[in-house]
C-alpha cells in the first residue's frame, strides 16, 4: 500500500518538477530581442518633439513625430512584460521618454520607443549596449519587427506557462497537488 501511494505521489512530483523547470526555463528565454541587425530604417526627424516649459513637457511639433509606432502588445512581444506593465500603467511617462529619446538622439518613434522598451526591460544593459555603439562597436537594430518564428515561439512559451500555473491552481484548490 504505502509502496504504490509513493510512486504515485513520485509521479506527481516529477510531473510537477518538470513542467516548473519548463515554465522557467521558457520565461527566460521567451521575451529576448528577435534580432540584432543594423538598423537601415531611419526617419527624417530634423523636427522632432519640442519640450514645452510651461507645462515641463516633451511634445511632439507635427504629427510625423506619431508616426511608426506600435502598439502596447507590439511592447509585450518585443520587449517583456516589464516594459508592458509600463507602458499601460503609465502611458504618460512612456511617451515622454519616447519624445525625449527622439528629440535628444534625433531618430524616429519607432526607433525611439525600441530603445525606451530596451531601457525599461533592463537599464543597465541598454546603458552598456548605447556605450558599445558610442565607441564604435556593434549597434544593436530596436526598430526590427519580430519574426514569424519569434511570435510562435512566445505564443507556445505563453501558452505552456498559462496552462501550468492554470492547472497549478487548479490543483491545489481541488486537493490533486498536496
Amino acid at each position: 500500500f504505502f509502496v504504490a501511494k509513493f510512486k504515485r505521489l513520485n509521479n506527481k512530483m516529477m510531473r510537477c518538477t518538470l513542467l516548473l523547470l519548463s515554465a522557467i526555463l521558457g520565461l527566460s528565454s521567451a521575451f529576448v530581442a528577435p534580432s540584432s541587425r543594423i538598423s537601415q530604417s531611419r526617419l527624417d526627424t530634423s523636427i522632432g518633439p519640442k519640450f514645452d516649459p510651461s507645462t515641463e513637457k516633451w511634445e511632439p511639433s507635427s504629427d510625423a513625430d506619431l508616426e511608426g509606432s506600435y502598439s502596447p502588445v507590439g511592447t509585450l512581444i518585443r520587449a517583456g512584460p516589464k516594459p508592458f506593465l509600463i507602458r499601460v500603467v503609465n502611458p504618460a511617462q512612456y511617451e515622454q521618454a519616447v519624445y525625449k529619446y527622439m528629440a535628444n538622439e534625433k531618430v524616429g518613434r519607432k526607433e525611439a520607443q525600441g530603445n525606451m522598451d530596451a531601457f525599461f526591460e533592463n537599464a543597465q544593459d541598454w546603458a552598456y549596449q548605447k556605450n558599445v555603439e558610442r565607441n564604435g562597436g556593434y549597434k544593436k537594430d530596436y526598430t526590427s519587427d519580430p519574426s514569424p518564428k519569434q511570435l510562435l515561439l512566445v505564443g507556445v512559451w505563453s501558452g505552456i506557462v498559462v496552462w501550468f500555473f492554470n492547472d497549478l491552481f487548479n490543483g491545489i484548490t481541488s486537493g490533486k497537488y498536496y
